[in-house]
């Protein structure tokens, strides 16, 4: 389903991206390696942020290696395939970032401090010519949802998507042809999870 389409920012929802198995898989990568969720420092690494609350790990697929029996290689590959697909690229998993797994839990109506993804923009946002080795798009896979809260609300788009489990976002920020940057139509948030986990 597109719910925005513009030459420098698409937001698809995709029905039954994922299967239970593979998100099984890819919780089973990350037991005991969730830490608190990071964003980047604009120098290359990672910060700790007050905007951010949740837990993450990374999940790796080594691309050099045929794993095309691998149940993450697969869904790594998909992604890859549909991102592809929609901006008219040939982008291949080498050099990519890895999957990541990330988990908000909720606590309850009553905590001031709820898990949460304020609102931000996974690459540049503000219509400037794309910077080597930048972030293009996103996929935001849901594996596990809240019983309350946990939607992802692109603010101005005007698109708010409720998780259904095995559903998919994808969202894009760069024309393909220009190279251009979107202008603040992929800005979004992770709204506050309240009760029951979303899992990504």
């Amino acid at each position: 389903h597109v719910k925005f389409d513009r030459p420098a920012t698409q937001i698809h929802v995709l029905e039954d991206f994922a299967s239970e198995e593979e998100c099984h898989e890819m919780e089973r990568r990350v037991e005991g390696e969730l830490g608190r969720a990071t964003t980047a420092d604009g120098k290359g690494g990672f910060t700790l942020n007050e905007n951010r609350k949740a837990m993450q790990a990374f999940i790796t697929s080594d691309w050099s290696k045929d794993s095309s029996e691998d149940t993450i290689h697969q869904l790594n590959q998909r992604i890859f395939d549909y991102a592809n697909h929609a901006l008219g690229l040939n982008l291949t998993g080498h050099g990519q970032e890895s999957l990541m797994s990330i988990q908000y839990f909720g606590r309850g109506e009553d905590d001031f401090e709820p898990d949460r993804y304020n609102s931000h923009c996974d690459g540049h946002c503000q219509g400037d010519p794309l910077m080597h080795a930048g972030r293009i798009a996103t996929m935001v896979i849901y594996c596990t949802v809240p019983s309350k809260g946990g939607q992802t609300n692109f603010q101005n788009a005007g698109v708010t998507v409720k998780p259904q489990q095995g559903n998919a976002i994808f969202f894009s920020y760069v024309d393909p042809i220009t190279n251009i940057t979107d202008r603040g139509f992929s800005q979004h948030s992770g709204c506050s999870v309240y009760e029951g986990e979303k899992k990504i």
